[in-house]
C-alpha cells in the first residue's frame, strides 16, 4: 500500500477528533449540574455579574436533578419564586404599578407533579380538538415543558398577563405583545434580572413557541447583556460560557 493511502484516512480521523473536541468545548455539557454554573463562568467574576447561581440552562438537554429542592417566597398572591430572586420580582411589580402598569402573575413556581398534570391536561385538550394522541403530545411539548425541564420547576420563571386577560381570552396567547404590560416589560424587565425567555424567530433554538408572557430570572448583569445581544439564552450562554 502506498504511504499516501495510509496518510489520508489518518488525517480524516484526526480532523474528526478535533471536531468532536470543539463541539464539547462550545456546547454546554448536559451532565454538568446547575450548581456548578458559577465555576463554568470564570470571566464573570471580573465584571459586576450578580446572582451567578441563576445563570444556567434548563431545557430538555439540561434538566434539573431528581433531588432538586428550592426555598420559595411569595411574589404576588400565592405565586412563589426562588427566595433568592423573589425580591427582584416584587420590586419589578411594584415599580410597574407606580407607573400605572399592573402586572398580573398567572404562574410562577410549579412542582414537577403539577408540571406533569399541566402537560397531560393540555394533551387531552388537543385530542378533544381533533388531533391524534401522537400529534397532540408533539404539539403540547412545544408549549409545555416536560417535568424537570421547566424553568417554572426551578422557581425562576414568571408568566405575566394583564389583570383583565381572562375576560377576553381562554388561554395565554401571543397577542399579549400588544398590551402596555408587554411594552413595559420589554423596556424594563432586564433591570430586575428578567429576560423574555422564548423570543420570536428562535423557536428552533429554544424548542418552544414564542411566549411574550414568560420571563426568566438570570440576574441583572446577564439580563442586560442578553437584551443587548438580542439573542435567546441558548445562543448567549454558548458564546459566553
Amino acid at each position: 500500500m502506498k504511504p499516501e493511502r495510509i496518510l489520508i484516512p489518518t488525517i480524516c480521523i484526526y480532523a474528526l477528533y478535533l471536531g468532536v473536541q470543539l463541539l464539547f468545548r462550545f456546547v454546554p455539557n448536559s451532565s454538568v449540574n446547575f450548581r456548578n454554573a458559577e465555576a463554568n463562568i470564570p470571566s464573570a467574576t471580573e465584571h459586576r455579574a450578580d446572582n451567578l447561581w441563576a445563570y444556567y440552562l434548563i431545557n430538555e438537554e439540561n434538566t434539573l436533578s431528581t433531588d432538586f429542592t428550592v426555598g420559595l417566597e411569595p411574589v404576588q398572591g400565592s405565586f412563589m419564586l426562588d427566595e433568592r430572586c423573589a425580591d427582584y420580582a416584587k420590586q419589578m411589580i411594584a415599580d410597574a404599578a407606580a407607573e400605572g402598569i399592573e402586572l398580573t402573575v398567572v404562574s410562577a413556581y410549579r412542582s414537577v407533579q403539577k408540571q406533569q398534570e399541566n402537560l397531560e391536561s393540555y394533551i387531552q385538550r388537543l385530542i378533544t380538538a381533533g388531533h391524534n394522541s401522537k400529534e397532540a403530545r408533539r404539539l403540547a411539548e412545544k408549549e409545555i415543558a416536560l417535568p424537570y425541564t421547566s424553568e417554572h420547576n426551578a422557581g425562576l420563571a414568571l408568566d405575566i398577563l394583564t389583570p383583565d386577560w381572562w375576560n377576553t381570552h381562554d388561554d395565554v396567547t401571543a397577542d399579549f405583545e400588544n398590551t402596555e404590560q408587554f411594552r413595559w416589560l420589554s423596556e424594563n424587565a432586564h433591570k430586575y434580572g428578567f429576560i423574555m425567555r422564548y423570543p420570536k424567530e428562535y423557536e428552533d433554538v429554544t424548542g418552544y413557541v414564542y411566549e411574550p408572557w414568560h420571563y426568566r430570572f438570570v440576574g441583572v448583569y446577564y439580563a442586560e447583556k442578553i437584551k443587548e445581544s438580542g439573542l435567546p439564552l441558548e445562543y448567549f450562554y454558548k458564546t459566553n460560557f
